[in-house]
Protein backbone atom coordinates (compact mmCIF):
# COMPACT_ATOMS: atom_id res chain seq x y z
CA UNK A 1 0.00 0.00 0.00
CA UNK A 2 1.27 3.74 -0.46
CA UNK A 3 2.47 5.88 1.80
CA UNK A 4 0.14 8.23 2.93
CA UNK A 5 1.56 12.11 3.23
CA UNK A 6 -0.27 15.07 3.73
CA UNK A 7 -0.23 16.84 0.34
CA UNK A 8 -0.32 20.82 0.27
CA UNK A 9 -1.25 20.05 -3.48
CA UNK A 10 -0.95 18.02 -6.35
CA UNK A 11 2.39 15.82 -6.60
CA UNK A 12 5.50 16.77 -8.87
CA UNK A 13 5.27 12.66 -9.73
CA UNK A 14 2.76 11.24 -12.64
CA UNK A 15 -0.51 9.86 -11.40
CA UNK A 16 -0.19 6.57 -11.54
CA UNK A 17 -3.92 5.32 -9.55
CA UNK A 18 -6.85 6.98 -9.40
CA UNK A 19 -9.50 5.24 -7.31
CA UNK A 20 -13.57 7.11 -7.10
CA UNK A 21 -15.76 5.99 -4.08
CA UNK A 22 -19.17 7.53 -5.04
CA UNK A 23 -21.23 7.81 -1.62
CA UNK A 24 -24.74 9.36 -0.72
CA UNK A 25 -27.56 9.25 -3.59
CA UNK A 26 -31.43 8.40 -2.40
CA UNK A 27 -30.40 4.43 -1.09
CA UNK A 28 -27.38 5.70 0.53
CA UNK A 29 -25.12 2.82 -1.69
CA UNK A 30 -21.56 3.29 -2.12
CA UNK A 31 -19.84 2.31 -5.50
CA UNK A 32 -15.97 2.01 -5.60
CA UNK A 33 -13.97 1.32 -8.28
CA UNK A 34 -10.31 1.85 -10.52
CA UNK A 35 -9.84 3.76 -13.43
CA UNK A 36 -6.99 3.54 -16.08
CA UNK A 37 -4.90 6.32 -15.99
CA UNK A 38 -3.55 5.75 -18.93
CA UNK A 39 -7.04 6.25 -20.44
CA UNK A 40 -8.06 9.87 -19.06
CA UNK A 41 -7.67 12.69 -21.71
CA UNK A 42 -5.20 15.68 -20.55
CA UNK A 43 -8.49 17.85 -19.91
CA UNK A 44 -9.60 15.00 -17.08
CA UNK A 45 -5.84 15.22 -16.15
CA UNK A 46 -5.64 18.80 -15.66
CA UNK A 47 -9.11 19.07 -13.72
CA UNK A 48 -7.50 16.00 -11.45
CA UNK A 49 -4.60 18.57 -10.99
CA UNK A 50 -6.99 21.32 -10.19
CA UNK A 51 -8.77 19.71 -7.52
CA UNK A 52 -5.78 18.07 -6.21
CA UNK A 53 -4.21 21.49 -5.63
CA UNK A 54 -7.58 23.41 -4.63
CA UNK A 55 -10.17 20.26 -3.13
CA UNK A 56 -13.26 21.82 -2.95
CA UNK A 57 -15.19 22.35 0.46
CA UNK A 58 -16.79 19.76 2.19
CA UNK A 59 -20.21 17.91 1.20
CA UNK A 60 -23.17 18.75 -0.20
CA UNK A 61 -26.56 19.84 2.15
CA UNK A 62 -29.35 18.72 1.26
CA UNK A 63 -30.47 14.72 0.62
CA UNK A 64 -29.71 12.66 -1.68
CA UNK A 65 -26.76 14.14 -3.23
CA UNK A 66 -23.40 12.40 -4.36
CA UNK A 67 -20.09 12.88 -2.89
CA UNK A 68 -16.83 11.54 -4.85
CA UNK A 69 -13.91 10.25 -2.85
CA UNK A 70 -10.95 10.64 -5.04
CA UNK A 71 -8.20 9.06 -4.24
CA UNK A 72 -5.11 9.74 -6.32
CA UNK A 73 -1.49 7.72 -6.12
CA UNK A 74 1.37 8.68 -7.46
CA UNK A 75 4.59 7.11 -9.18
CA UNK A 76 6.61 8.45 -5.93
CA UNK A 77 4.38 6.77 -3.65
CA UNK A 78 2.32 9.36 -2.15
CA UNK A 79 -1.14 9.57 -1.86
CA UNK A 80 -4.02 12.47 -1.88
CA UNK A 81 -7.55 12.06 -1.22
CA UNK A 82 -10.30 14.92 -2.15
CA UNK A 83 -13.56 14.31 -1.35
CA UNK A 84 -15.85 16.30 -4.23
CA UNK A 85 -19.53 17.31 -4.03
CA UNK A 86 -21.71 16.46 -7.20
CA UNK A 87 -22.50 20.05 -7.61
CA UNK A 88 -18.69 20.91 -8.07
CA UNK A 89 -17.73 18.16 -10.21
CA UNK A 90 -15.57 19.99 -12.82
CA UNK A 91 -17.67 19.64 -16.35
CA UNK A 92 -14.41 17.35 -17.55
CA UNK A 93 -14.43 14.81 -15.15
CA UNK A 94 -18.28 14.23 -15.01
CA UNK A 95 -18.58 10.98 -17.49
CA UNK A 96 -15.79 9.93 -15.30
CA UNK A 97 -17.25 10.35 -12.08
CA UNK A 98 -21.23 9.62 -12.36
Amino acid sequence: MAERRPRSGASQAPLAALSILRSGGVAGLMRRRTIDVASLTEAQRQALEALAASPAAGPSPGADRFSFTLTLAYADGTTREITVPEERVPDALADLLR
